[in-house]
């Protein structure tokens, strides 16, 4: 066998959107990724999914090719259920047999007509070797919080009965919750599947049956991956609970995808005594941007400012929370912000505030505020947590609760030296071409073992 891991690599990085048309915490790692491996003298190439087009498209963004495969599958509830497959697995399937690369990594699935687990089983038949990132926490929590029914953080194992409870709750059955989730696990005992009823009855009546799918899927990814990147220790011990051979688990933690260094970004210094806030992110419900506005519509116009940049997730949430905010004069709403200017404008303000309604993974944000010399307040979930040590490099207030992101923020007002103190805390950060060299010693491993 050739020795792959002294020569060229040909890899395919799999997600379902990428830059510019989408800009997130995926698109720019893979981003990241794939401009380090090519840096390495490695073949790099994108796949993403032509949604609702008959044929392929190419585009070359910053150096690298993007290919993407025709996509027409009409989402309906068969597929979203995972009853059929979509069409575009066929072309994808062709790419692999036209490229035939030797790497395949995936970094997302969807739930409906974009890149499936039937894609990653088709990476492995076709011989290639297979590799996925864990950017999100819903492969093995269908409510993607790691919160047992949004109250007590969730040690991370899939349990059908314990699961389907609080997925229940999750989706507004509160009071008939557990009726029904008795009665889904009856259904499930007695092989009934009620999802195939097509109706909203039956697929609540067949959650059970939902949770049970999802650790059969969750178990075929693993089956089907040479080897799973986790992001983070938290993670890592999840997967591990889930029954995850260590040895299939890489971990390689996230790093900064900027080559701006901490002491190179000028400091800007504060000619008044209001508490600077900045948000960042997609303007989306997950991101908790509502928290944050509720919070400071509750706190003095006079001492505290909010300047948002982000982009719009297509929703109405932003044109509502827009109409909430218009008489506040210290919100404000500045658009979207170029990747590459984000260290620089976040030197402007005292603070990053991320209000996560979900378990993230590791944001990137957080160490993009740590290089621009700033805390953060964020959500306490797992992904935020890991890397802020409250009262040190930034603040952890309560999941959901907008009482106590505003006691937070009031006690930054009360004692201004607390926000001065976490500046002084921010340790190095971890460069993204630590991040690509550990990946790629992970496929020249993965290659070498063959």
């Amino acid at each position: 066998m050739a020795k792959y891991f002294e020569l060229q690599l040909k890899v395919l990085q799999v997600l379902n959107h990428f830059l510019p048309q989408k800009v997130a915490g995926t698109e720019v790692y893979v981003w990241a990724l794939s401009k380090q491996l090519q840096t390495l003298g490695h073949h790099v190439e994108i796949i993403i999914p032509n949604y609702d087009n008959s044929k392929s498209e190419y585009y070359n963004y910053d150096d690298l090719d993007v290919h993407k495969y025709p996509e027409t599958t009409k989402v309906d509830r068969a597929l979203i259920m995972g009853f059929k497959s979509p069409d575009g697995l066929v072309s994808f399937t062709n790419y692999l047999q036209l490229k035939k690369p030797d790497i395949v990594h995936f970094h997302e699935l969807a739930g409906s007509n974009g890149i499936t687990l039937g894609h990653v089983i088709a990476a492995k038949n076709f011989g290639a070797k297979v590799f996925f990132t864990f950017h999100l926490a819903g492969y093995s929590c269908k409510t993607g919080s790691l919160l047992y029914k949004e109250e007590i953080q969730c040690a991370g194992m899939i349990d059908i009965a314990k699961c389907s409870s609080c997925y229940l709750q999750s989706r507004g059955h509160n009071k008939v919750g557990w009726i029904l989730s008795a009665a889904s696990n009856v259904l499930f005992t007695l092989k009934i599947n009620s999802t195939k009823w097509n109706n909203k009855i039956g697929t609540a009546l067949g959650t059970s049956f939902l949770i049970n799918k999802q650790k059969n899927d969750f178990d075929l990814l693993i089956k089907h991956c040479d080897k799973v990147i986790s992001l983070t220790k938290w993670y890592r011990e999840i997967l591990l609970l889930n029954g995850v051979s260590p040895q299939k688990i890489a971990f390689i933690p996230q790093g900064l995808t900027s080559n701006v260094i901490l002491n190179n970004v000028e400091k800007i210094e504060k000619s008044d005594n209001v508490l600077r806030l900045i948000f960042v992110g997609r303007i989306s419900y997950f991101k908790g941007l509502h928290l944050l506005i509720d919070a400071l519509m509750q706190l003095s116009k006079d001492s505290v400012a909010l300047d948002i940049y982000g982009q719009n997730d297509g929703t109405d949430y932003e044109q509502l929370l827009k109409e909430k905010s218009s008489r506040y004069t210290n919100i404000r709403w500045c658009g979207k912000l170029a990747q590459n200017q984000v260290i620089y404008k976040m030197k402007q303000y005292d603070v990053l505030c991320l209000c996560s309604t979900f378990s993230e993974m590791s944001p990137l944000v957080i160490q993009e505020a740590f290089a621009a010399g700033i805390p953060v307040l964020a959500s306490n979930v797992y992904g935020n947590a890991e890397q802020i040590i409250p009262n040190e490099n930034g603040w952890l207030f309560k999941f959901k609760d907008v009482n106590d992101l505003k006691i937070k923020l009031q006690q930054l007002l009360d004692n201004p030296t607390l926000v001065e103190i976490a500046k002084r805390n921010n340790k190095p950060i971890r460069s993204f071409g630590s991040v690509a060299q550990e990946q790629l010693l992970v496929y020249q491993n993965v290659m070498r073992a063959e």
